[in-house]
């Protein structure tokens, strides 16, 4: 006979047979090796009233049923970071980026900002010497992570979302990698592209670090299940051009901050603050 799994204890199983009766039977009665579960579809034997002998149908394995487990913690933690990333993290990392600039304002306070109008203009002027271009290679960088964002990240429900598709309230961040941008290829004074260098990568990496703080949540579960082999292999068949882009860049545009590498422009050498 077959039936269908309606209830599940320790103790106890009740089964519903084709035929709408109902049996109750202990673990023992089961002889197949994959665990029972509700809704599973049995097939059995009936000795004066009593299941024996039962099969569960399901083929899914253990594994199989922990993976999609892990799956469905996956979504759920996927959409948790996009919230949390989202609202909570981006406003607190404007509140930290506006601290770091306050505590620089000194700093800014003393550049001669009328110096380096003239500089300027005499850089746009005809005759001024024409327009240079300075840090290339820092220059370069910054727009190779501008184009890791825009490229896809990671393929999430069969579809591929690039770093402004998962990441809302991105605006902050293009003002302030434009804003970098601009002054590494004007060359103005280090302490101004330190400042829009250093609020950019705030604003940048708490969405990374979120990101990889609920993989790790993510990856402590599944291990809980002993699927952390499938869980790599998640993530690798998951991960797309622009997320290793978009580390390796990240990462060495902030070294790049850290080195003595930086050129200035000579219009903007008079002015202090450097």
């Amino acid at each position: 006979m077959k039936g269908t799994i309606l209830h599940i204890t320790a103790e106890l199983t009740i089964i519903r047979g084709e035929n709408e009766q109902k049996f109750e039977v202990t673990p023992d009665k089961f002889s197949s090796q994959v665990s029972p579960a509700i809704s599973d579809e049995v097939d059995f034997d009936v000795t004066d009233g009593t299941a024996h002998n039962i099969y569960v149908l399901r083929t899914t394995t253990a594994a199989d049923k922990g993976l999609n487990k892990a799956k469905a913690v996956a979504a759920n933690l996927y959409s948790q970071a996009r919230n949390s990333v989202n609202e909570e993290n981006i406003s607190k990392a404007r509140i930290f980026a506006a601290a770091t600039a306050g505590k620089t304002k000194e700093s800014v306070n003393n550049i001669d900002f009328s110096k380096a109008s003239n500089a300027l203009k005499s850089i746009s002027t005809p005759g001024g010497n024409g327009f240079k271009i300075h840090n290339k290679f820092s220059s370069f960088v910054l727009i190779t992570l501008f184009i890791s964002m825009i490229l896809p990240l990671a393929q999430i429900f069969n579809e591929s979302q690039s770093y402004f598709q998962l990441v809302e309230s991105t605006g902050f961040q293009l003002v302030f990698i434009f804003l970098a941008l601009f002054s590494l290829l004007l060359g103005l004074p280090r302490v101004v592209s330190r400042i829009l260098a250093l609020i950019f990568l705030i604003v940048l990496c708490v969405p990374i670090y979120d990101a990889f703080s609920y993989f790790d949540d993510m990856r402590g579960y599944s291990g809980s299940l002993g699927l952390d082999k499938e869980m790599l292999r998640m993530l690798f068949d998951t991960m797309r051009l622009g997320l290793p882009l978009l580390l390796v860049s990240t990462l060495l545009f902030a070294i790049l901050q850290l080195l003595p590498w930086y050129q200035t422009n000579e219009k903007f050498s008079g002015i202090s603050g450097q």
